[in-house]
């Protein structure tokens, strides 16, 4: 056996072949818009196309699809409603194929069009584990209309075991061929990944793929990827830069760098990171402490991305911390605070 050709400390081999198997799903626009209120202009946009695309990257999340009526036209960008004209303007059919979401709750049957009617190819639905049964319902009549689909079960975290037996039985004995495990507080670290992992992989039939989005609050979002990858997930959700809704998302380019793969090319994608870099600061994702502590607390994201967007702030991060725990019962396993 030689030696790892980047690290000569450890020995060639030590990588599982699994990582030769997974796929990418960049998710930047979609997730990214998060931040922005989808207002990303249509050059970048098409530039970010051409880069995944020529990066080999597998699928692009362009962004979400709305019924009418549930977001203002004037305050949202068009990455809020991916409607055909505007799509076809920043993209085309490609070996990459072209992803959208929809909410549960926010789409409708009769919004989806059939497949060779867009240049969308896959489509995915973002859902809670009480509305598991209607969104299986909603995504197998598009698998009817030609798409591929995936079920994203939102805040896993927050689900006893016995509602995660439940959704994942129903997503067992449906027609779904994807399901995504989803860390959307950013709440978890590797050893939560490894289990919910066997565990959706114990439940789900040998020929339904699994994919995860992992959030970044605790700055564990590539870490999670990877353990991910190591128990066989087949899809792994990432964005330029890491941009995404509060702390973000794991970066692609870290991703496919850990991937070294022929199949990806990396250097398009950092040819665009300038570009995503320079709205950060504007935007505020990546690490600030108020979204550590609402992902340590597993809490949604919206009290940390509320004080974020504040330039008046009348509170320290002590301040906040203490006010998101004053009523959190002390953990069995921790010592008592100090008097």
């Amino acid at each position: 056996m030689g030696l790892d050709y980047r690290i000569k400390a450890c020995p060639d081999g030590l990588m599982t072949d699994r990582r030769h198997n997974v796929k990418v799903l960049d998710c930047t626009i979609r997730d990214g818009g998060c931040c922005n209120e989808w207002q990303f202009e249509k050059e970048l946009v098409a530039r970010t196309f051409q880069a995944l695309r020529d990066g080999g990257v597998d699928y692009m999340e362009i962004g979400y699809q709305t019924t009418d009526g549930v977001y203002d036209d004037a305050k949202a960008g068009p990455w809020r409603f991916c409607r055909e004209d505007d799509l076809r303007e920043v993209a085309d059919r490609s070996n990459m194929k072209l992803s959208i979401m929809l909410d549960w709750g926010r789409a409708t049957k009769e919004m989806i069009v059939p497949k060779s009617e867009t240049i969308v190819d896959v489509i995915r639905v973002a859902t809670y584990a009480k509305d598991v049964e209607g969104t299986i319902d909603l995504l197998e009549h598009a698998q009817g209309l030609g798409y591929e689909t995936f079920c994203n079960v939102m805040a896993v975290s927050t689900c006893t075991p016995q509602e995660v037996d439940v959704f994942l039985e129903k997503l067992r004995n449906s027609g779904v061929p994807n399901v995504a495990l989803v860390d959307s507080f950013g709440a978890m670290y590797p050893h939560h990944v490894r289990y919910l992992i066997r565990k959706y992989k114990n439940w789900l039939r040998p020929d339904q793929k699994l994919g995860v989005h992992m959030h970044n609050n605790q700055q564990t979002a590539f870490a999670n990827s990877i353990v991910a990858i190591e128990e066989g997930a087949d899809v792994i959700d990432a964005t330029i830069h890491g941009i995404g809704r509060g702390a973000g998302n794991c970066p692609i380019e870290l991703l496919l760098m850990y991937l070294d793969d022929p199949r990806y090319d990396v250097r398009p994608i950092l040819g665009l990171i300038d570009d995503y870099a320079d709205m950060r600061d504007d935007l505020r994702w990546g690490y600030h402490l108020p979204y550590v502590i609402n992902g340590w607390l597993n809490l949604h994201p919206k009290s940390s991305i509320e004080r974020m967007s504040r330039d008046d702030r009348y509170d320290t991060v002590r301040d906040y911390y203490e006010t998101l725990t004053r009523n959190r019962p002390t953990p069995r396993h921790h010592r008592p605070p100090a008097e």
